[in-house]
């Protein structure tokens, strides 16, 4: 299982009255939701400050790269970041964290979603990078390689509230979030 039905598991083992609706929302969506209490929590990556949306982490995730099983570099067990500068690439939300790497990217494409970018891929459209969560997504014609420098490659994963809101709820699945970082196995 991924990272959020496994943690959306662990709540439910402790609230099972608690009903959970799951809704796709961007980014954008479920700051909105939020701040008209449409949503209590959403789950997202790379989120800037908000004055009134507070960030819990979650976990920080390895990020891999997605390239086409023709691909030069698919005859590697693991990739170096910098040979991202080096080819076209599918852009998900990643511009910052190449920057922070030094690398400077030569963006194709540019994509909301991991599914798109590596359908891209495999189409050959270039090569794009994705959380590890993403790499159990299993499409033809492309493969995934950890980073060598796997370290500083990473992405978080986190929830997302109102600042304001002291429920009950959301104060129960904060400490299920807090259980799900302490366990051996995340």
């Amino acid at each position: 299982l991924g990272t959020i039905p496994r943690l959306l598991q662990l709540f439910r083992d402790t609230n099972p009255d608690v009903v959970v609706s799951l809704h796709t929302l961007s980014k954008s969506e479920q700051i909105e939701a939020l701040r008209q209490r449409r949503i209590t929590i959403g789950f997202n990556r790379m989120l800037a400050p908000l004055p009134d949306i507070t960030t819990e982490l979650i976990m920080r995730e390895p990020l891999y790269l997605v390239i086409n099983e023709d691909h030069p570099l698919a005859r590697h067990e693991s990739v170096p970041f910098m040979e991202v500068s080096k080819y076209p690439l599918v852009l998900s939300r990643i511009v910052q964290l190449c920057q922070n790497m030094g690398v400077t990217p030569q963006i194709s494409q540019v994509v909301g979603d991991a599914v798109t970018g590596m359908a891209l891929v495999a189409g050959g459209f270039g090569i794009t990078i994705v959380p590890k969560s993403a790499t159990t997504i299993s499409l033809p014609g492309v493969v995934c390689r950890p980073f060598r420098d796997a370290i500083s490659a990473t992405v978080d994963l986190s929830c997302i509230y109102r600042t304001d809101d002291h429920s009950p709820i959301l104060q129960a699945f904060l400490a299920s979030v807090q259980k799900f970082r302490e366990a051996p196995s995340n």
